[in-house]
């Protein structure tokens, strides 16, 4: 494992905005980023993504509506900090694999950071949502399946991933697409099945307030399974899990 990212990278972030120099800007969309001390998680919900009301799961959306969900990002995995250049290494991505590179140089004064691409340009301005707390606490799926659980003092971000991983594509909008548009509906919704749930722990409650599952915010995802996640950082003696 790396060192440790600087204490003030860690917590729960939220983006403010991100602009390019051909002019795109974003203030819309709603992108949290949890940083522990080497591990992080993130997820990115476009504010129109669609809601169904009643919705039980992806089979309750139309074509249409799983063609617009998958315009969620996410991704997770262990970030390192070298003077004022980071780089986040994808473990897990909602996306379709791809080769590109997330480095960024960044500079954070008074819980706003700015960030700025390496490999490609634009700019990103976050606001720290909440401070660095404890406990910091980096967790994986035990066993055959992926996935990552942080936690940042009453913050947590989990993502597990879809069962079967995905092929190379331009982006899950275009892997979904052409799914459907061949008649493979149960293909496009397994490409939609990675699990991103962000919230707020409250003893053996988690309160989903963000997710790539729309119908589970709102909702409590319960207390953690402790026989499904085997703790890989922590900042202090590990925290009970349930």
């Amino acid at each position: 494992m790396s060192a440790h990212v600087p204490p003030d990278l860690t917590g729960l972030w939220r983006r403010e905005v991100i602009t390019t120099p051909k002019g795109y800007r974003d203030e819309t969309t709603r992108v949290l980023w949890l940083q522990t001390r080497s591990w992080y998680a993130d997820i990115r919900v476009k504010a129109d993504r669609p809601t169904r009301d009643g919705a039980l799961g992806f089979a309750d959306y139309t074509d249409t509506e799983l063609i617009q969900m998958a315009a969620v990002q996410g991704f997770a995995g262990e970030l390192t900090a070298t003077g004022n250049v980071c780089l986040w290494r994808r473990d897990l991505d909602y996306q379709p694999p791809n080769d590109s590179v997330d480095e960024a140089t960044f500079a954070v004064k008074d819980g706003v950071m700015i960030e700025d691409g390496i490999h490609s340009e634009y700019q990103e301005i976050w606001r720290q949502e909440a401070l660095s707390a404890t406990p910091l606490a980096a967790y994986r799926l035990a066993g055959e399946a992926k996935g990552l659980l942080v936690i940042a003092g009453e913050y947590f971000l989990e993502i597990r991933d879809r069962a079967t991983p995905l092929a190379p594509a331009e982006s899950l909008t275009a892997y979904v697409t052409e799914a459907l548009a061949a008649g493979k509906r149960e293909a496009a919704i397994a490409a939609l099945s990675m699990r991103l749930c962000h919230g707020k722990i409250d003893g053996a409650s988690r309160q989903v307030t963000l997710s790539s599952y729309p119908w589970l915010e709102g909702t409590d995802l319960g207390a953690v399974d402790p026989a499904e996640w085997t703790l890989i950082d922590c900042d202090v003696p590990a925290p009970a899990l349930s």
